[in-house]
């Protein structure tokens, strides 16, 4: 049986337990803040396939061109926020995160944009031309070329994309669902080289293999009419890749062919 005078003292080393881990962390987020910047860590994520941005580039993002540099700077007196906002005014930037660690580094985290397809503008005589046009991620938002590297993927055109809100409605939600199927299935990756869409929606393809122009409708149930056009690729077309000009499985349940 514990004696009175015993409480109070058993009472003091608990509370010393509870307290020293906050008076730690008070210590060490205190020396951390009068830490002075040491190097500053870019950490480039996403498709290694892609490279719109390489580290010099986040570099001269964060620092504003060199303008403000944040080497030998207090870390406290560092807006990590302010930073961030630095580089996600870059359209080709999909995410950012910067913070300090234990070293005194200031590390940037930035995830790249991922081209799902690229718009091509093309001029009256519906020619291509390559120096115009977007890129398009997976949600389906327009963000711009970039000027040092050009990414292999599949390529749009058509009035449908002039208008980037058309990209919003319910038809231009089905075409972003189809063009992600289209980066996802071995077979129709390698084989439509462009896709064009007039203003109703309409869908056209240009294949590889063989000069076939597939007349497809909107997107909307698309995977039947890829089910039907693989299965006369595989019957009819891998027979003789020339023998027709025009397919068409815009209509339900039939194949025309010219």
């Amino acid at each position: 049986m514990l004696r009175k005078f015993d409480y109070p003292w058993l009472l003091f080393k608990r509370s010393l337990w509870l307290i020293m881990p906050v008076i730690g962390i008070g210590m060490a987020e205190n020396k951390l803040g009068n830490q002075r910047c040491t190097n500053l860590v870019i950490d480039i994520q996403g498709d290694s396939g892609t490279r719109f941005l390489n580290q010099m580039d986040v570099q001269m993002l964060v620092t504003e061109n060199g303008g403000d540099p944040l080497m030998g700077n207090k870390l406290d007196d560092v807006a990590l926020h302010d930073l961030e906002s630095r580089v996600r005014r870059n359209k080709l930037i999909k995410k950012c995160q910067v913070f300090r660690d234990l070293k005194g580094n200031i590390v940037v985290k930035v995830e790249q944009e991922r081209p799902l397809a690229r718009w091509i503008q093309t001029s009256q005589n519906e020619e291509l031309q390559n120096t115009s046009g977007y890129y398009i991620n997976e949600e389906g938002v327009f963000f711009p070329l970039s000027e040092s590297y050009s990414a292999r993927t599949l390529l749009v055109s058509g009035p449908f994309f002039k208008n980037p809100k058309n990209l919003e409605t319910k038809k231009g939600a089905s075409l972003v669902a189809l063009l992600r199927f289209l980066n996802t299935d071995p077979f129709w990756k390698a084989q439509i080289a462009q896709l064009d869409v007039d203003k109703d929606g309409e869908i056209h393809f240009l294949t590889v293999l063989g000069d076939q122009q597939i007349e497809f409708g909107t997107a909307e149930n698309y995977e039947p009419k890829f089910k039907k056009l693989r299965m006369f690729y595989g019957k009819v077309l891998s027979q003789d890749w020339s023998r027709y000009k025009r397919i068409s499985v815009k209509f339900q349940d039939q194949i025309v062919c010219e």
